[in-house]
């Protein structure tokens, strides 16, 4: 987790710039230190007649939505470098198009989130780190002891 989840109008990206898209903010993460395997993109194109902007269909427009579960915004200085370093990943692929855009950054309870069944060692350094190392799930702690 983190998650964010593109609704689009038809054809507003393509194929490489949805990946060029989920390759920057993955690695946007990994600089903040989640392992690249819990940053999770979705894009969900909505054909004419399904997705509306102000009671209309609109041409061309991009609304995105992340969700956080592994951390919250400590201070006001750190959500606004992370807004400003969304802005930066995506404005380079939509201002050029004309592509109207918005998005929504929600922040949920870390204590509702589960990979693989685990509570992420997110405030755990060791299990936390073998995490990044691996870029995988690994067991740890009462999860190993459960597993034997």
């Amino acid at each position: 987790m983190p998650r964010w989840t593109f609704e689009t109008t038809p054809d507003a990206l393509s194929k490489d710039e949805k990946d060029t898209l989920a390759q920057a903010i993955t690695n946007n993460y990994v600089r903040l230190g989640i392992p690249a395997f819990l940053v999770n993109v979705f894009f969900h194109e909505n054909r004419i007649g399904t997705f509306y902007s102000g009671g209309k269909t609109p041409p061309n427009t991009v609304f995105f939505v992340l969700d956080h579960a592994a951390r919250a915004f400590p201070n006001e200085e750190v959500r606004l470098a992370f807004i400003d370093s969304v802005n930066k990943i995506v404005e380079p692929i939509l201002g050029p198009k004309g592509v109207k855009w918005e998005y929504n950054i929600y922040e949920h309870p870390a204590d509702n989130w589960r990979v693989n069944g685990m509570i992420p060692p997110v405030q755990q350094e060791e299990p936390w780190q073998q995490w990044m190392d691996q870029n995988a799930a690994v067991e740890y702690g009462e999860y190993l002891e459960k597993n034997k």
